[in-house]
């Protein structure tokens, strides 16, 4: 375990000034000031005019971001996690210091599940500001309501775990292969093809759909046991596979 706990230091050390960690920021508040836009401009058609609309509200920040943003976010952020060795070309040097190869890998996996972790719960705190920015310039939408904590830690507990998949598959592909272009474009496709087959018979198999199916189903008191599992074992499972051969393999820098 101490080996574990190095690598995730260095890997912490080395990410937390970079691009990533303003992005954990960045892109939950992008999220926020589009939700505020919709509520000035089209508030009366969303929300129920006093009646209670935090539900409304976090329904319909965490359906934009579960099946649109997050996807898209994760692509980003774990290929920025793997740049960091690859444009530096630091991979030799640090298979050659005293740590397991596993542990450098898991290191980084659990940095950058933690990273998206971090960015949902601060997601979760920016659509609570947007409700009561609502409660004091639109006191006729609803949001006078009491918070509802529980239901919205709940939906980032869920979505998050959920997304452990995605997590996985994207940072595999981000520290196997040296090509950005090649990680943001496999990110893009994945996206663009998930949200075309929402609605089939296949959208729970669909890593990519999981985390929107989930949220959407724990809305609606639908059962949401099998896509959360996959989520989360398929996440545990690509993180193994993708341990063993991005260790495995022969490093040429």
């Amino acid at each position: 375990m101490t080996y574990i706990f190095r690598a995730i230091s260095a890997e912490w050390l080395k990410s937390k000034r970079t691009l990533m960690m303003v992005l954990v920021i960045l892109a939950p508040l992008a999220m926020g000031f589009l939700e505020l836009g919709i509520g000035f401009q089209y508030g009366k058609r969303m929300y129920k005019v006093d009646g209670d609309s935090w539900m409304t509200l976090f329904d319909h920040i965490s359906m934009m971001w579960v099946l649109l943003l997050l996807p898209l976010f994760i692509t980003l952020e774990m290929g920025l996690l793997g740049a960091l060795e690859h444009n530096n070309k630091t991979w030799k040097q640090l298979f050659s210091l005293p740590l397991p190869r596993w542990s450098i890998y898991m290191a980084k996996q659990i940095t950058g599940t933690g990273i998206i972790g971090l960015s949902m719960a601060i997601l979760g705190l920016i659509a609570i500001g947007v409700g009561l920015i609502g409660r004091i310039f639109l006191p006729d939408l609803g949001f006078d309501a009491p918070i509802p904590w529980q239901i919205l830690l709940q939906n980032m507990a869920v979505s998050f775990l959920a997304a452990w998949l995605i997590i996985s598959i994207h940072l595999f592909v981000s520290l196997y292969s040296s090509s950005f272009v090649l990680a943001m474009g496999v990110g893009i496709v994945a996206t663009v093809f998930g949200i075309t087959i929402i609605g089939s018979d296949f959208e729970m198999f669909d890593p990519w759909t999981i985390p929107g199916i989930v949220s959407n189903s724990m809305y609606y008191g639908e059962p949401y046991a099998l896509p959360l599992a996959i989520g989360i074992i398929g996440g545990i499972l690509v993180a193994c596979i993708g341990c063993y051969f991005a260790t495995h393999r022969d490093v040429l820098q």
